[in-house]
């Protein structure tokens, strides 16, 4: 093992996706759940490593070869039905009254699982694992994809302002604003990243099953939802008169005016899907054209120029491909009857529990309530779970500050995780940042002392 940049070795990876296990919903937050949590975190960091520095992927071998890749989709979409149907009735119980902590990384464990599988869904034969499955997760994706769709500018605002808090503002919060402040854009990143799954699925559609391309296609008409993606794109603002685009590490990036049509890494995503389900011969004798999904995919051309075309020179294929659709009338799809598939889990989920209610009245009780002794043990659990050294090394962008988010160049010379521009917001963060603080700096001494 290379110690500078990996942080678990094969034989580690193989026992800690062994360890994966069903969590009932109940159970989210609990001590047995952030074990589970700490463990996909940790094999998420790796899968990452291994693809950044184009190594065998060890950790997607053992999903595949531990028949584990049914019970990531499992995580994925549990804790999305935790967001819609528990989250909302806690939050009427003012859950994080005592500690933001606990429910920022149970909101958190989404994005995780998502990283994740987007790191792992690269593969062929992950996609195939997911056997049925994986029509659960063309569902989330487009469930995801509807949201960055339908984002209002309420919710735009909403962000935007804050981003523009002051420390002061930001320490008059309630816990539950705090909470609501750690996690302003974290849907919308979860979403982006559906996005990323999306296209891996494009990309091996032909060996999906059939049902699966079906409800791809028609059911849900995912191509249409990605042409709204490229006409009104999510990842993509006006603020001051200029021009930016979400960048590389999530931040929002001043485009100037020559360099608009430069393609993102989420601008290609959905291009490559579009090109994948527009393009395949398989996907072109099912997709049921209509007189409005015909009109709206041809919307595509306007976005088509030469700039676009020359960084992805395989649209030039499409793009004559759509100058035919308008000359002509689509044939019809392949006849033939299909006995279509509908997605189980989510269902099984939601049909689990008959009261949503005695479900956050549960875990109010048991999970967010929890004593100042079990608050320290989730936290010692946090700290454990995060390598920094590894990860400043393999992700060296330049931190950013954990009060006002504005770029750092100090850092707590305790734990050495937390990053501030000036120490005023180091002072004001410090109430909130004293208990982790502690623990992070016991564990480091701790493996000092080890070693």
């Amino acid at each position: 093992m290379n110690a500078e940049t990996d942080i678990l070795q094969a034989s580690e990876a193989e026992q800690y996706v062994d360890a994966l296990e069903a969590i009932p919903i109940e159970y989210i937050g609990q001590g047995r759940w952030l074990k589970q949590h700490e463990l996909l975190e940790k094999l998420n960091v790796q899968s990452h490593i291994n693809a950044v520095l184009q190594k065998d992927d060890f950790v997607k071998d053992f999903f595949l070869s531990l028949d584990k890749v049914n019970l990531l989709v499992y995580e994925l979409i549990l804790i999305e039905v935790w967001r819609e149907k528990v989250k909302p009735r806690l939050e009427k119980l003012d859950y994080a009254k005592n500690n933001s902590m606990l429910p920022y990384m149970v909101q958190f464990h989404e994005a995780t699982v998502a990283n994740l599988l987007e790191s792992i869904m690269f593969f062929q034969e992950v996609c195939e694992a997911a056997s049925e499955n994986v029509l659960d997760i063309i569902d989330y994706c487009h469930r995801s994809i509807q949201h960055l769709n339908s984002r209002g500018e309420d919710e735009i605002d909403e962000e935007d302002r804050m981003e523009k808090l002051n420390p002061k503002e930001m320490n008059m919060m309630t816990p539950q604003q705090q909470l609501n402040y750690q996690t302003r854009t974290l849907q919308f990143q979860v979403c982006i990243r559906s996005v990323a799954i999306f296209r891996y699925l494009t990309d091996h559609i032909t060996s999906l099953p059939l049902s699966g391309m079906t409800r791809i296609l028609n059911t849900l008409d995912l191509p249409s939802a990605l042409v709204t993606l490229v006409i009104s794109p999510p990842w993509t603002r006006e603020r001051d008169g200029k021009t930016q685009k979400l960048g590389e590490n999530n931040e929002w990036v001043d485009v100037p005016p020559g360099d608009r049509f430069n393609l993102t890494k989420n601008e290609g995503q959905v291009w490559i899907a579009l090109y994948n389900l527009l393009m395949e011969p398989e996907c072109r004798k099912k997709y049921a054209f209509t007189t409005y999904n015909k009109n709206h995919i041809l919307k595509l051309r306007s976005h088509l120029n030469d700039v676009v075309i020359n960084q992805m020179p395989v649209l030039g294929d499409l793009r004559r491909y759509l100058e035919e659709l308008s000359l002509m009338e689509p044939p019809a799809p392949s006849g033939g009857v299909v006995i279509e598939q509908l997605p189980e889990l989510r269902q099984h989920i939601l049909r689990s529990k008959k009261s949503w209610d005695e479900v956050a009245q549960y875990q109010l009780k048991k999970v967010f309530n929890a004593s100042e002794k079990t608050r320290m043990k989730q936290a010692k659990a946090l700290a454990s779970t995060y390598n920094f050294d590894t990860l400043e090394s393999m992700f060296p962008d330049a931190p950013k500050c954990a009060v006002c988010g504005h770029d750092a160049t100090k850092r707590c010379s305790y734990c050495k995780s937390e990053w501030y521009c000036r120490r005023q917001c180091q002072v004001e963060h410090w109430p909130k940042h004293k208990a982790i603080c502690v623990v992070i700096r016991k564990q480091l001494q701790d493996t000092e002392d080890s070693k």
